[in-house]
């Protein structure tokens, strides 16, 4: 049957809607190719072409350290500061006391014992309230905050706590707020990695934070505040391009880290003098601040060099700690400086100065801070030896640790002797081995006991602290002593980081009788230094001349009784201690409320 002209139009009127599907379909498709081949197009040469590369990695640095954060990081790290000091202040914007440790006492209640009355023989501070409110006179009056940053020593501990104590002085002197370093590793001080705690601040040894909050002189904070609040906020520039400078990384927290992306940082951005060497200048403090000041002491140098004077003038002849600055400047260096470091205008403008450590270029603060440092005033001479020894020893937890392994030694010492020895005395060395570079005191130990036989009692208890391994090397020692070890008494030291055991060596081999130490090891020069505050304290004879009875060298004759006589500072004075850092130090006291400011 053959087809109307109505039926052909109706089967086209129903074709039409799939053939329009089709086409519709097929131009989607072709508009989306295009799209997609245009943006593939724009995000090649907007992204991947090498010019707009570049241009867009200059654009993110110029952000992130030229031109300042893009906004909402710069809300994120103004609130990540808020966060952080929050703490440290209170609602009338005084900062809330630490947790207290008892600076001027020592009780053990809180650290496994022992009681008080056996902790207190450890006692050789003081607590002198006058002293926590002295103010050095140079610096006191600028109405902006500077600081002092440091690198830690990277010799031995007792090379760290040297070159500490000489920055924590120089903070006070210059009146600069001192940033202490972060954690880290220290020489000698990794024993046990994954069992133990191997990173350390100098808050795990001293009460810092409680030193900083007592003295109104002295402000400590530590190197996360000061990168936070100086570093991140573009207060820090580099000092060859005077562009701002943030911190590698804009790491802020350095605890446990490699410090030196850190160090090299400081250095770029902080005034750093090069040219401050301890043995070859003596850095100079003046009792008035002012250039002219600073001038009146090179005068008083020039006229000490015209009659440069020699050590042995004052061997057995100390220089009164009262005279007047001259004299006390001729003691000082006689024998071995001739210049004086100069804390110039520059330094005093610097917002930040930083003092570095790099054995390569010999820049190295190997020294006490008594021998590098000079007050024209007496009284805050004596003061500064008076803070080190009274707010610079060690923490809680060392000195009760320490204190029970004496009070142990002291039973076994009776036990060997019930009836000739009721006060448990016993006697002490340091026996220096390991990696010590000078060889002239690696004495065997037949030998140690012929140098020393004639100090000691035959069969009495006698405590080594050494860094040698075996007791077989001891046997000529034990067959005529009773010898003991810091590792004899595991008990006593549960629970402690093995890492402070050679602070707690020092600390017991101070209490002995009679102490034999290693001639050159600072760690010797540290127990003779705290034998010296004890002599003091306890008026043994001769403490006005600061000599110490009972005290010697097991290494030779020459200097086996040096400190039976007053012997003033001499080349290598870091390697052990001078008379000058405990005689007569608490003279001055009341003087001193008359010196600098007082807040």
């Amino acid at each position: 049957m053959s087809s109307t002209p109505a039926d052909e139009r109706t089967r086209n009127r129903g074709a039409s809607p799939s053939t329009n599907a089709s086409s519709q379909t097929y131009i989607l498709f072709v508009v989306t190719c295009l799209f997609v081949s245009m943006t593939g197009n724009f995000l090649h040469h907007r992204l991947a072409d090498p010019h707009n590369v570049h241009k867009h990695a200059m654009r993110q640095f110029e952000m992130n350290h030229l031109g300042g954060h893009a906004k909402l990081d710069e809300q994120m790290k103004k609130q990540k500061i808020a966060t952080k000091l929050q703490s440290t202040v209170t609602d009338s914007g005084e900062k809330p006391p630490p947790p207290v440790h008892d600076l001027a006492g020592l009780s053990c209640s809180d650290h496994g014992g022992p009681s008080d009355d056996l902790a207190k023989e450890m006692i050789y501070w003081s607590d002198i309230p006058s002293d926590d409110k002295f103010v050095s006179p140079i610096g006191a009056n600028s109405d902006k905050r500077k600081y002092l940053t440091f690198e830690p020593d990277g010799g031995g501990f007792n090379n760290i706590r040297m070159s500490m104590e000489t920055m924590i002085v120089m903070a006070h002197a210059m009146s600069r707020t001192l940033v202490m370093p972060p954690s880290q590793g220290m020489y000698l001080l990794r024993k046990d990695r994954g069992k133990q705690r191997v990173h350390f601040s100098f808050d795990d040894f001293y009460h810092l934070e409680q030193v900083g909050y007592e003295h109104a002189g002295l402000h400590v904070i530590s190197m996360e505040e000061f990168l936070l609040t100086e570093a991140m906020t573009g207060n820090l520039f580099n000092t060859t391009t005077g562009d701002v400078a943030f911190p590698p990384n804009n790491q802020t927290n350095w605890d446990g880290i490699d410090p030196k992306p850190l160090k090299e940082y400081l250095r770029d951005v902080t005034l750093t003098p090069l040219n401050w060497n301890p043995g070859s200048c003596l850095v100079a403090f003046p009792s008035d601040d002012g250039p002219e000041h600073f001038a009146e002491l090179d005068e008083m140098m020039k006229e000490v060099n015209a009659n440069f004077p020699k050590v042995q003038e004052f061997i057995d002849k100390p220089v009164p700690v009262n005279a007047p600055a001259i004299e006390r400047l001729r003691e000082a260096v006689a024998g071995r400086i001739k210049n004086l470091c100069v804390y110039d205008e520059k330094m005093q403008d610097a917002s930040v100065i930083h003092f570095m450590c790099y054995h390569k270029m010999r820049v190295r603060f190997l020294t006490h801070f008594y021998a590098f440092l000079f007050f024209e005033s007496w009284e805050q001479d004596l003061w500064s030896k008076r803070f080190v020894r009274d707010h610079l020893r060690y923490s809680d937890e060392i000195q009760c640790a320490a204190a029970r392994v004496v009070a142990a030694i002291r039973e076994r010492a009776r036990r060997n002797d019930p009836t000739g020895n009721p006060n448990g005395d016993f006697d002490s060395f340091h026996i220096r081995r390991g990696d010590f570079q000078y060889k002239n005191t690696r004495l065997e130990a037949d030998q140690i006991y012929e140098n020393t036989k004639d100090k000691l009692q035959e069969k009495a208890t006698v405590f080594v602290a050494t860094d040698h391994q075996g007791k077989p090397f001891f046997k000529p020692l034990a067959d005529h002593f009773d010898l003991v070890f810091l590792k004899d008494f595991k008990e006593e030291l549960k629970d402690v980081n093995t890492n402070y055991f050679g602070m707690i060596d020092q600390l017991v081999a101070s209490r002995g009788r009679v102490f034999f130490g290693c001639y050159h090891s600072t760690f010797s020069g540290f127990i003779f230094r705290m034998r010296g505050y004890h002599s003091q304290k306890e008026k043994v004879e001769g403490w006005e001349h600061g000599v110490l009875p009972n005290s010697y060298y097991y290494s030779g004759k020459k200097e086996k009784a040096m400190y039976e006589s007053y012997g003033p500072l001499r080349t290598p004075y870091y390697s052990r201690e001078f008379p000058t850092s405990w005689r007569d130090i608490d003279q001055g006291i009341e003087e001193l409320s008359a010196l600098g400011v007082q807040i």
